[in-house]
């Protein structure tokens, strides 16, 4: 399914008026965005958009609206061999980096947990508010599996997690992601 998006801003009189209104393609990979900046926009302005280094993260005080598809029966356990627990999260993350702006965690790679979904732990210096559109997804945390259906909302405040879906169906997600500042993943007494 596309995404249809329509910008609005202002014309050289001042006048409320509609800058594009475009289908967008889906991206076939990651989340798709729909509108982002880095910095806190000045208004009126004439829609233009602004700018976003991206991918995904944007800087402290900035915002990135996305939709996020998780395929049926996602687990990044599944890029690799979860047999061994340190290399298999060293190549999720591997994976991860290069669509997401991941921080430094001193924690060894595969320690926070071993339900199915593991390898896929970070965390970014960002606040995620997020909204279940349709299907079901699981969202991890160290010791808790957070599910999710319609009409749910998320809000990751820079913790270290990752996702899953269980279920035969695609799951879809609505979500606004604001820029934050991040000391990085507290180190975990083992």
């Amino acid at each position: 399914m596309g995404i249809r998006r329509v910008v609005t801003g202002h014309d050289a009189k001042g006048k409320a008026i509609v800058v594009s209104d475009a289908e967008l393609a889906p991206s076939g990979h990651g989340p798709e965005s729909i509108w982002a900046t880095d910095r806190l926009p000045a208004l009126p302005d004439a829609g233009t958009r602004p700018e976003f280094a991206g991918p995904l993260i944007p800087l402290p005080g900035g915002v990135h609206v996305i939709r996020l598809v998780f395929p049926p029966y996602f687990a990044p356990d599944d890029w690799a061999d979860s047999a061994d627990p340190v290399q298999a999260a060293a190549a999720a993350m591997a994976q991860m980096s290069s669509s997401v702006a991941i921080v430094d965690d001193p924690n060894p790679p595969g320690t926070y947990c071993a339900a199915a979904g593991f390898t896929g732990f970070h965390a970014t210096a960002s606040v995620d508010c997020l909204m279940q559109l349709t299907g079901e997804s699981v969202c991890l945390l160290e010791d808790t599996e957070i599910r999710l259906t319609p009409g749910d909302w998320l809000v990751l405040n820079g913790v270290v997690h990752a996702w899953r879906n269980d279920s035969n169906q695609e799951a879809v997600l609505i979500g606004v992601i604001a820029g934050a500042q991040h000391g990085g993943a507290p180190l975990r007494a083992h």
